[in-house]
């Protein structure tokens, strides 16, 4: 193998380690901040004007800061390394984040000491619990919605890759993260607050309130999927920089030999 030959898998490893890295990292991060809740309108409109539900302002987690980057970096790396790759990160993200929850779940134990003016340790600590101290079944619900959306993308991905000749990277890439973002929120509020609490004894809620929760949380959801385009290109367009044009070109067709030419 040629020096230059080298140094191109050298670059596509360097890829696939960052990739994998922000995949994960940004994944971790959607989970723990899901304990945090915050208020929003979209220019101005609420639930109650648009016909889905009687507040004047949605109601969504922290986690949908960090959580849509993860289908962007599902949908980059699918498009330069393949669905198997795809698969491979997901799982490592599903580990990771099971090996952290007995650590966090110590973090919360260990008694908290603060040392900020007007904040006492028992503050501290329930603050800590409140934010950290995700319930078991919304820990499972996220996990297995989060590995059935991604199996989804992947396929819808390939599949509108196959059908659009390679062209239209935004289709491809909004068409499939619409699609599995729909099943990820209604598989999660459902294994959630339905199934889950049903199963072990607690109080499910109704099928209605879980439908409409899934709906208003896809709705910014979907807003979000189609807010963050640009970065979808701006990191695609990254990729082809760092691996040069002929480079980044090979790759993709390494990743997809059923394209059609």
């Amino acid at each position: 193998m040629s020096e230059a030959a080298k140094r191109l898998v050298a670059r596509e490893q360097v890829l696939a380690y960052v990739l994998c890295a922000l995949f994960v990292g940004f994944f971790v991060a959607a989970e723990v901040l899901g304990g945090k809740l915050f208020r929003f309108t979209f220019l101005g409109l609420g639930p109650d004007d648009i016909g889905l539900g009687d507040g004047p302002e949605f109601v969504a987690t922290a986690g949908i800061l960090a959580f849509p980057l993860t289908f962007v970096m599902t949908d980059i790396v699918n498009e330069y390394f393949g669905r198997p790759i795809v698969k491979l990160f997901t799982w490592i993200a599903i580990a990771v984040n099971l090996l952290l929850q007995p650590v966090i779940r110590a973090a919360i134990a260990v008694p908290a000491i603060s040392y900020t003016p007007g904040i006492n340790d028992a503050d501290m600590q329930r603050g800590f619990e409140i934010a950290l101290g995700q319930t078991t079944s919304i820990v499972c619900a996220s996990l297995c919605a989060f590995a059935l959306a991604q199996w989804l993308d992947v396929q819808v991905f390939t599949w509108l890759r196959r059908n659009t000749g390679g062209k239209y990277l935004w289709l491809r890439a909004q068409g499939s993260t619409v699609v599995s973002q729909m099943i990820d929120t209604l598989a999660v509020i459902y294994l959630a607050f339905v199934v889950i609490p049903g199963l072990t004894g607690g109080q499910p809620w109704s099928l209605a309130d879980a439908f409409a929760v899934s709906l208003t949380n896809y709705v910014y959801k979907f807003a979000i999927a189609i807010g963050i385009t640009p970065v979808l290109y701006l990191v695609h367009a990254a990729v082809d920089a760092y691996l040069g044009k002929e480079a980044a070109e090979a790759l993709v067709r390494h990743a997809h030999p059923s394209d059609p030419t």
